[in-house]
């Protein structure tokens, strides 16, 4: 289907590169690549850049000159939306759900660094204030004359979906003039939903291929993950007004690698990322990637059919989450 993106800005280091990992596809038996979206840019490294080039481009469309969003204290989107509204001459406003740590490290320093202005919120703010707590930000930025745009978790919505919908079409397109084969499955890390979504959403609009897009759930519980991602693309479709419609076979979401629950590492989940570096020379986070990785290797390992011969893991960024950890590390690398 012939589709006229929304207007984007073009801050993301595309295309991405597409790797083949040897030792991992030999061991699984099958052909498994990695799609590097840890390489959009330095400051701004991961799968949010890539919803941000529109939600931004909006935002300035608009006549924005604050940029507000929310996140845990050492979210990934927070970070990234940081260093863009920094690299854009805008104010920015986090919303961090959680206390201020002792220790300011990774992606809390960096959002310091770039001059974003923090808040932190309690849980209960967070889930259940806070449209008041939006309100309240946006009646001071106006007071001082400026403009506030908000920007929901993740940057997942309508509109951000499109980053990931962009993305499928920039990978095929790659998989097409590298002559490799159709990926059987596209596997992801599932967080706030909007990258999958977007994902479903390019699927859609390409209309060719047959891929299976699975996300593993490293956040949320299934039934909460399928929905995040069911709303957003609803929302995309809805709001854009797209002659499209999607099964609930079309969002599929691999449970049971939350482990201790999100942000929590296991000795067994650090191991995996030690492996993945000793052996394909590639740094997966704690959070996302490392679990979500971890998924698709258990699962082939137990269920050798389950995502097909040729399989593609996108790589979401998050590297800066190494450096959180401490402790954890001592046990694993020793």
């Amino acid at each position: 289907m012939k589709f006229e993106f929304p207007a984007r800005g073009e801050w993301a280091r595309l295309p991405t590169p597409i790797e083949k990992l040897e030792r991992l596809s030999t061991d699984l038996g099958l052909n498994l690549w990695i799609k590097r979206d840890d390489q959009t840019g330095f400051e701004w490294n991961g799968n949010k850049i890539r919803k941000l080039e529109f939600l931004a481009k909006d935002a300035l469309l608009k006549g924005a000159t604050c940029l507000v969003t929310c996140g845990g204290v050492q979210s990934n989107h927070c970070r990234a939306t940081a260093a863009l509204a920094a690299k854009l001459g805008l104010r920015c406003v986090l919303i961090l759900r959680g206390q201020a740590p002792e220790k300011i490290r990774s992606n809390h320093l960096l959002d310091q660094l770039f001059g974003a202005e923090i808040f932190y919120v309690t849980p209960e703010q967070y889930y259940e204030g806070m449209e008041d707590f939006r309100l309240l930000i946006d009646g001071q930025i106006r007071a001082q004359g400026g403009k506030t745009y908000f920007i929901p978790e993740g940057g997942t919505g309508a509109l951000g979906c499109f980053g990931y919908a962009q993305a499928f079409r920039e990978l095929e397109e790659q998989r097409k003039e590298k002559g490799l084969p159709a990926f059987d499955s596209i596997v992801v890390a599932h967080g706030s939903g909007g990258t999958q979504a977007g994902l479903v959403l390019g699927q859609l609009l390409d209309e060719e291929t047959e891929t299976k897009i699975v996300g593993v759930n490293v956040c949320y519980e299934e039934k909460e993950s399928f929905r995040l991602v069911k709303e957003a693309l609803w929302s995309a479709i809805q709001q854009h007004h797209l002659p499209l419609a999607f099964m609930a076979q079309d969002i599929r979401i691999l449970p049971g690698f939350r482990g201790r629950g999100y942000a929590l590492s296991a000795p067994e989940e650090l191991s995996f990322l030690r492996k993945v570096a000793r052996e394909e020379g590639l740094l997966l986070d704690p959070v996302y990637t490392g679990k979500a990785l971890r998924g698709l290797y258990e699962t082939a390992k137990q269920r050798p059919d389950f995502f097909g011969k040729n399989v593609l893991f996108i790589h979401t960024g998050g590297g800066f989450g190494l450096f959180q950890l401490e402790d954890e590390w001592k046990e694993v690398v020793s």
